[in-house]
């Protein structure tokens, strides 16, 4: 109950998701610029700008928790099961290493991180669009 270490590292994939999202927004919204000066033209409301962002933001940050959290407990299981078998041999039989999942800190890092990715998004977005031309072709 004293030992910080899953603490820390709920910390650390909270940073490396938001840094991850944060990058991958950023290059989407700078991809999609063209893209919104367009709606921006046949009227789309200021606000579509913020909410586009957000939500690219939580599918970005919730799919890579998601995906992240999966390949965690898939490699811990995989090693707990190798060091199982390691002492299969042995004798007296030693009591095998439980397989228990941190559901906190899955929880905080599959479900707030996201949040606070979209919430990130939204602030640091501006609501207006930028008027730009369009290269005659």
């Amino acid at each position: 109950d004293t030992d910080p270490t899953l603490l820390i590292l709920a910390i650390a994939a909270g940073v490396i998701t938001l840094g991850a999202a944060g990058i991958a927004t950023g290059l989407a919204a700078a991809d999609g610029r063209a893209d919104l000066t367009t709606l921006a033209a046949v009227g789309a409301s200021p606000r579509l700008r913020r909410v586009l962002s957000l939500s690219q933001s939580g599918v970005i940050a919730g799919l890579g928790a998601l995906l992240g959290a999966a390949a965690g407990l898939g490699t811990a299981t995989a090693v707990l099961f190798a060091l199982n078998q390691a002492y299969a041999y042995v004798w007296p039989p030693p009591t095998p290493n439980p397989i228990t999942v941190p559901w906190a800190t899955l929880g905080i890092v599959v479900v707030v991180v996201p949040l606070v990715a979209m919430l990130g998004a939204g602030l640091l977005t501006r609501s207006r669009l930028p008027i730009e031309r369009r290269p005659a072709t």
